[in-house]
């Protein structure tokens, strides 16, 4: 009995229609990225391009560069990010990524709102290892 060989093409992904408006949750994913990569690029003003403006009007890109700057002098050098986790905290988006230094690990929480805004910025020590 022959076999016979059937080409085929399967798509699983269903293209994106030009009115599909991506979520809330996808929008604090893309914002907290965005904010992240302008950190890395010491681009302060970018970093808070997508603050509300609650956010904004309470830190402002010159106390963010002054916070962030400081870090290297507790944590030591920056070697780089872990895997941001998401979920909802109170009917907030929140993503959370690791920074991993030298001597600590802290966490960068980026919490939005139901559009997608950046509504609060923390950044936590989640381990601290004693200074040399």
């Amino acid at each position: 009995m022959p076999i016979h060989v059937l080409p085929f093409l399967i798509s699983i992904a269903t293209p994106l229609q030009a009115d599909a408006q991506p979520t809330a949750h996808a929008l604090c994913d893309t914002h907290a990225d965005a904010l992240l990569g302008a950190l890395d690029e010491a681009r302060y003003d970018a970093a808070i391009a997508d603050f509300d403006t609650v956010l904004r009007a309470r830190y402002s890109a010159a106390k963010l560069r002054q916070d962030y700057e400081a870090l290297p002098a507790s944590y030591g050098k920056l070697l780089g990010r872990g895997r941001p986790h998401t979920g909802d905290i109170g009917g907030h988006d929140i993503v959370m990524t690791p920074l991993i230094f030298e001597r600590g690990t802290l966490t960068v929480e980026v919490r939005c709102d139901a559009e997608g805004a950046v509504t609060d910025l923390r950044l936590t020590p989640t381990q601290v290892m004693s200074k040399p």
